[in-house]
């Protein structure tokens, strides 16, 4: 499909709104030919999809699709940590061919986001910290990540104070290093979690602390 960035970009927008309207539908339907129209829509969504997506995406999932519930955004929390010259702590993430980014991730169930997002930086720097106040609630399709999820997702920004002192030599799981960078002077970026925008953002709230920006 040789569709141009604006055009592609509402199939794709198209394509979610599809995947949400089949998972909630699929949360409540008990009529079994309904139940498969809503699947059949479920997996239109995801061809749909796979043809202005540039990388391959898992195939429909119909015990996934059904047990999904009513289709809501996923939340993704990342915290910008400083020290006291102002840089910025960024980990090595494993997964994306070790490229940094703002520790952080999903927001588990039962724990709220302050919770999770001390958690994910003390899992994936080996730092423990506070967080002091929330930089932003911003909706990942508004903003230039790579590549485009197939999901909804808005992304928790907060910045956090170090309660602890940082292990340089630390590694997790999910992380192969820990750094502080200059906010001016950033490595290559893992843009599927974070961009440059968005680091500029917290330092910007650390230096200046204000209402939460929402976008």
């Amino acid at each position: 499909m040789n569709a141009s960035p604006t055009s592609s970009d509402r199939l794709r927008r198209i394509a979610m709104e599809l995947t949400a309207q089949a998972e909630s539908g699929l949360a409540y339907c008990t009529d079994r030919f309904d139940i498969e129209r809503f699947h059949r829509i479920g997996a239109l969504a995801r061809d749909l999809m796979q043809a202005v997506a540039a990388e391959d995406l898992p195939a429909y999932d119909r015990q996934v699709a059904a047990t999904a519930g009513y289709a809501t955004p996923k939340i993704d929390v990342r915290g910008g940590v400083f020290d006291p010259s102002g840089r910025v702590l960024l980990v090595r993430e494993v997964a994306d061919r070790h490229r940094w980014t703002l520790p952080g991730g999903w927001c588990d169930i039962l724990e709220s986001p302050r919770q999770a997002i001390e958690r994910e930086v003390a899992e994936e720097a080996g730092l423990p910290v506070r967080a002091v106040h929330l930089a932003g609630v911003l909706d990942r399709h508004l903003w230039p990540h790579v590549p485009v999820y197939d999901r909804h997702i808005y992304k928790l920004f907060f910045v956090c104070e170090p309660v602890g002192d940082l292990d340089p030599a630390f590694t997790s799981a999910e992380t192969s290093e820990v750094a502080w960078f200059d906010v001016d002077a950033l490595p290559e970026l893992s843009v599927a979690r974070v961009v440059p925008e968005q680091i500029a953002l917290l330092h910007e709230h650390r230096v200046r602390p204000g209402p939460a920006h929402v976008d």
